[in-house]
């Protein structure tokens, strides 16, 4: 995995030495499919975030679309003007950054946060972003802001699974996570796929992130992402609690999963080779960026009411001692809105230590289960006689006070 350019380095005359500016939330990139829905969010929870992009007539129309009677305010910027983009950010305390792929766009951002004194906060899944942001772990805590990536489906909820998960498990030196998320993906989350898609699977051993095939017997065929259902085929998969849950548990073998079909489990390990080459040529970025645009926005509004999505995680000790936990949510993009803005809220009014964090290392794994329509469906342990057995419920269940998550 080759690193992410440094941030943007921001012109030193245009520079401010005054302390942190009035309080303001920026969503940028509100007109894409996610970011409206933060915007939307926001409202919801009675914050007027001010909007910002690049398209100027995108962001009036969010803009009145979204509040006819009182339109938001917006911001015109570039990622590609450091002054452009410092400028808007005058009088905000906190940027939550929904343009991707990130890969492109959190460099720039990152710098002019870093560089204002404001508080970042994305909705990456791409694990360089995530490397890079804690990368700047340091300079952050000098700076005095919170870098939080990952505010989103990826990694809420996975991160506090994975958490929850460790601790049932002391000593675990092994860590698997899985994702159930049914539903169609947004135009923005198929073009960052295809962005990566030539990158290969990585791994976590012994602390590194390494290449690895994903046709590899060592890795789940399936899992239990219902303990009372048949298990559902997974692919191992880069995702980024390969970089949070890292920090957030310091397991050191952590390997990532994606629910997939049958024949996709089936035939991607063999074509996946002929798949990265066809990827790594420009022509091949070309194709799949023209095909990730086509097809609808994302997911319906019907399915965002619906549709419901299972975080799974396992910790595994040296002497066979295992702990499970079972995370259920809304829909992912639904989710991603409501987590994102409640951990705006937290970090806007100073709720967390300066520096990188993860969501469930700076709020604690049971955090997550203050969000509507999110529970613990299963919490179990294994291995040698005398651990507690399986707790699980309906979707309401919640751990008695001693068990408390």
């Amino acid at each position: 995995m080759a690193p992410l350019p440094p941030p943007t380095a921001f012109p030193e005359e245009s520079a401010v030495s005054s302390p942190p500016l009035p309080r303001g939330l920026l969503v940028y990139g509100a007109y894409g499919y996610t970011g409206r829905l933060v915007v939307e969010e926001a409202l919801r929870q009675g914050i007027r975030p001010v909007l910002a992009g690049r398209d100027p007539h995108r962001l009036e129309a969010v803009a009145r679309e979204v509040s006819p009677d009182a339109p938001l305010p917006f911001r015109v910027a570039s990622l590609d003007d450091p002054r452009e983009l410092a400028r808007a950010l005058d009088g905000i305390h906190t940027v939550l950054h929904a343009a991707g792929p990130f890969v492109h766009t959190a460099p720039a951002m990152l710098g002019v946060c870093l560089a204002r004194r404001v508080h970042y906060i994305d909705l990456t899944g791409e694990v360089p972003v995530f490397e890079l942001a804690f990368d700047l772990a340091e300079e952050a805590k000098e700076t005095g802001i919170v870098l939080l990536p990952g505010a989103g489906m990826d990694v809420v909820p996975t991160d506090s699974a994975a958490v929850r998960a460790a601790a049932d498990c002391p000593g675990a030196t092994r860590l698997e996570i899985g994702l159930h998320s049914p539903g169609p993906l947004s135009r923005g989350t198929r073009r960052t796929i295809a962005e990566h898609a030539a990158d290969g699977l990585l791994v976590r051993r012994d602390g590194r992130l390494v290449p690895a095939n994903p046709g590899d017997p060592e890795f789940l065929p399936a899992i239990h992402f219902d303990p009372a259902a048949p298990p559902v085929p997974v692919l191992p998969y880069t995702w980024g609690d390969l970089s949070t849950a890292w920090r957030s548990t310091g397991i050191p073998h952590i390997t990532c999963y994606m629910a997939a079909s049958r024949s996709t489990r089936a035939i991607l390990p063999a074509t996946l080779p002929l798949l990265r080459g066809v990827l790594s040529t420009r022509g091949g970025q070309a194709l799949a960026h023209v095909l990730a645009r086509r097809g609808p926005d994302g997911p319906s509004s019907r399915d965002r009411n619906e549709v419901r999505v299972r975080a799974w995680a396992r910790a595994t000790a040296p002497d066979g001692r295992t702990a499970q936990v079972i995370l259920e949510t809304p829909e992912a993009y639904r989710f991603t809105a409501m987590a994102a803005v409640a951990l705006a809220g937290v970090v806007g009014n100073g709720g967390l230590e300066p520096g990188t964090r993860t969501p469930a290392e700076a709020l604690g794994s049971r955090w997550i289960l203050g969000l509507p329509g999110v529970h613990m469906v299963h919490r179990s342990q294994g291995g040698p006689p005398g651990l507690r057995k399986t707790q699980a419920g309906p979707p309401s269940f919640v751990p008695p006070a001693e068990e408390s998550m």
